[in-house]
């Protein structure tokens, strides 16, 4: 399927709006930040070491309006279809990455929740839809502290079977780390600014092409 079709209306995809925009908001996050920043001191800056460290960016909503955004996306989606419970998880773990800070105190909280976010992120497909656990979401919730665990033991099979996908998810972070490890330099400070992007690109796009597929399987059905 072409990319542009998921710009045109589909009326078996009752949430469309709310997922491209919420999409679009993920993947133009970080360009936002970078540009927001270079904008503030009016120069040409290279990015930040990282996503999280836009934090304290001049104009604040830059780094907490998308990733907030991208919060909604996944809280509204799981919350809605009960095949997707899992993104009401993923949710708070996002959440957790915006609330508790990368220095400080709260930098372990931080890291933990960011870890979940993208191992939780790349094995996705292993609890969706058909063979998904008929919890409730507040149940979804009280398993988050040991989801990501839960998933690579319980549903080992499936997430063999998602390797490929989960792969796109977590090599950037392998592959530019090494890159950053051998090379140094400029590329050696930012490489988990960009790896984190692409990351993030992928999980929600993946989230897309997922959320039109759900919608074109259960069309007619009443949402649950």
């Amino acid at each position: 399927m072409e990319t542009s079709a998921f710009l045109n209306s589909d009326p078996d995809w009752e949430y469309q709006s709310l997922d491209v925009t919420a999409v679009a908001a993920c993947v133009s996050a970080p360009a936002i930040m970078w540009i927001t920043e270079m904008i503030d001191r009016a120069e040409l800056v290279a990015p930040r070491e990282s996503i999280s460290s836009y934090h304290d960016v001049v104009t604040a909503g830059a780094f907490f309006i998308p990733l907030t955004i991208a919060v909604m996306l996944f809280v509204v989606n799981g919350w809605i279809y009960a095949g997707h419970r899992i993104h009401v998880v993923m949710g708070a773990y996002l959440l957790g990455v915006i609330v508790f800070d990368h220095v400080g105190r709260t930098r372990p909280l931080h890291f933990v929740f960011a870890v979940a976010f993208f191992v939780g992120g790349a094995f996705l497909e292993a609890v969706r839809d058909d063979d998904v656990p008929n919890w409730s979401p507040r149940k979804w919730m009280l398993m988050a502290p040991i989801l990501p665990g839960w998933i690579l033991l319980a549903r080992w099979t499936r997430v063999k079977q998602q390797a490929g996908r989960a792969g796109a998810i977590l090599l950037p972070f392998v592959a530019l780390g090494l890159l950053a490890w051998a090379v140094g330099g400029w590329i050696g400070e930012r490489w988990l600014f960009f790896a984190e992007w692409i990351a993030l690109s992928v999980l929600v796009l993946n989230y897309l092409r997922d959320a039109r597929n759900h919608a074109h399987k259960n069309a007619g059905m009443p949402a649950a």
